[in-house]
């Protein structure tokens, strides 16, 4: 009588740490049940591996030990035995393909609570099933955790690791929120150091570094676009909801201004000005101006003379250029007095501004059509490949690339819907911003102080000027300054005369290698240096003018 050769197992045993805190899984009664099933159908135990992890995917410690043994020493068993097919994968598109690579290492997966023969077809449509049911477990929690994650955020609440400079802990309710850290002061002082608009953002890393802040250069960038150091927090577009900033209930390590202004650093809005210690009242337009014979900038200094100090400004390359400061800014004024803002225009301008909101929403809705339509396709294609895979008609590993690609284009789209809400937002302030600076320029200029004086010069003349001859040219004005400033057709009203002409002289540069004046501006560009002004004027400005 021929004997029967005994089978070999290896016996997998998993569960993770979340399933053993909600529903009670011990690893101990699958140990129990397994090695029951082995005594009762004769089977030798080979080995047992043990696993505490998530089955979303195989990346797992002890299954891979498990694999790279069964590769290298093939023969050795032909069962891998589990409790139920939860336990071997919780994704089904992996769970195909590693079920193909055990069968061609000679090894056989098998639930012993939910036994198959996959040799015969019709039991691959119930492995499809107990394969799918766990992975749609799983899917309705993640649901459920995004449902609640969102409604935590919604009520101000920061509900994920909390960012450097900050710690996890729990309120007088047990729910999670975030307190300053160790690293508080380091980052409050990054951000202090961006907002000068002195040191680039790596000489910044660099400096926190020192101090001891410990992060990395492409963390550096995104923890100063955190709006959570200013106690906001960001929540993306999520189906149909769309992306809101709402109030934390946390401390912000920043004010909210502190943070725009890092912003406009970042983003090149805000000119690079002095070092504070080298600002000097008496030089408004030093960092602007720039020589009339070599076209290097200018500086400024003081002498002692007659009993008293007299300012200039004057080149540092070896040129004779030097003229009295008091001259300069004299001139600058008279130009920026000349500079009168079109009453029609301003009325046309706040009759658009009050319309803007219909306007940007039909805008809006206009440009992101587009948008949320192809994420839609994205996610349909998804949904066709995975409908082909078990199907079988596609293999799980090409379910997989097709999978990845969309989703990683789906996840770019989404980013764009996020930037242009952010981006709506930032506009609207400047234009109201705007429409409330233009028609008093000279007297906020008069009364400000040193650098909100720069950040309106910066803003109206974004680049060179040169004083020569007792008189300032450029090589541009910021056009939204002329556009307000034109006279409106049709409108019956006086013609702004003298200030086209101005604006027309002042655009214009008899020096050779300067760009010639355009004589129509090709878009309108805002004012964008604005947030230390717009702070200046609420405190002070309004009480002098």
């Amino acid at each position: 009588m021929k004997t029967q050769l005994r089978q070999r197992a290896y016996l997998y045993i998993r569960v993770s740490t979340d399933e053993q805190a909600e529903r009670g899984y011990s690893q101990k009664h699958q140990d129990d049940r397994l090695k029951q099933y082995c005594e009762y159908q004769n089977i030798e135990i080979v080995d047992v591996y043990w696993e505490d992890y998530s089955a979303k995917t195989f990346e797992r410690p002890e299954f891979k030990k498990f694999l790279d043994y069964v590769t290298k020493h093939r023969n050795t068993a032909e069962l891998l035995l589990f409790l139920k097919w939860d336990r071997f994968s919780r994704n089904i598109a992996e769970a195909y393909a590693m079920i193909n690579r055990l069968t061609k290492l000679g090894i056989e997966p098998q639930a012993i609570e939910q036994p198959l023969d996959l040799g015969i077809p019709e039991n691959k449509m119930m492995l499809a099933f107990y394969l799918a049911a766990p992975e749609v477990e799983n899917d309705r929690r993640s649901l459920n955790t995004i449902a609640g994650m969102r409604r935590a955020m919604k009520e101000g609440r920061h509900v994920n690791k909390a960012p450097r400079g900050y710690k996890n802990t729990r309120d007088e309710y047990n729910n999670p929120i975030i307190i300053p850290g160790k690293d508080a002061p380091l980052i409050k002082w990054a951000f202090e150091e961006m907002a000068k608009g002195i040191n680039n953002i790596m000489e910044v890393w660099k400096l926190s570094k020192d101090k001891g802040l410990k992060v990395g250069k492409s963390q550096m960038w995104n923890l100063l676009r955190n709006p959570v150091y200013c106690g906001k927090i960001f929540i993306p577009a999520y189906k149909n909801e769309d992306v809101m900033i709402v109030n934390a209930k946390h401390e912000p390590l920043v004010s909210e201004a502190l943070f725009n202004d890092v912003q406009d650093v970042l983003t090149g809005r805000k000119r690079k000005r002095p070092v504070r210690n080298t600002l000097k009242e008496e030089l408004p337009l030093r960092g602007f101006l720039y020589c009339a014979q070599c076209g290097r900038k200018i500086t400024g200094s003081a002498s002692k003379g007659n009993g008293g100090r007299y300012f200039y400004y004057h080149c540092t390359k070896g040129c004779p250029e030097r003229f009295r400061a008091v001259d300069a800014n004299d001139q600058f004024q008279n130009e920026l007095q000349k500079i009168c803002v079109n009453a029609n225009a301003i009325e046309l301008y706040h009759a658009v501004l009050k319309d803007y909101n219909k306007l940007s929403k039909e805008e809006k809705e206009k440009y992101q059509q587009p948008i949320k339509a192809e994420i839609e396709r994205c996610q349909t294609r998804i949904n066709s490949a995975r409908e082909l895979m078990l199907d079988s008609q596609l293999a799980p590993k090409e379910y997989q690339e097709i999978r990845d690609e969309y989703e990683k284009k789906a996840r770019n789209m989404e980013k764009q819907l996020t930037e242009m809400a952010v981006m709506d937002a930032r506009l609207r302030e400047q234009l109201e911003f705007c429409g409330e600076l233009l028609p008093n320029l000279t007297r906020y200029y008069e009364a400000a102080d040193l650098p909100a004086k720069q950040e309106i010069i910066g803003s109206i003349y974004p680049e060179k000027l040169i004083f020569s001859g007792n008189t300032l040219r450029t090589t541009r004005v910021n056009e939204v300054i002329l556009w307000m400033c034109r006279p409106i057709a049709g409108s019956g009203g006086p013609k702004n005369e003298e200030s086209s002409k101005i604006l027309e002289l002042s655009t214009v540069v008899g020096l050779p290698g300067f760009e010639p004046r355009q004589t129509e501006p090709k878009s309108v560009v805002l004012p964008l240096y604005y947030r230390p002004i717009r702070s200046f004027f609420k405190k002070e400005c309004k009480n002098k003018v």
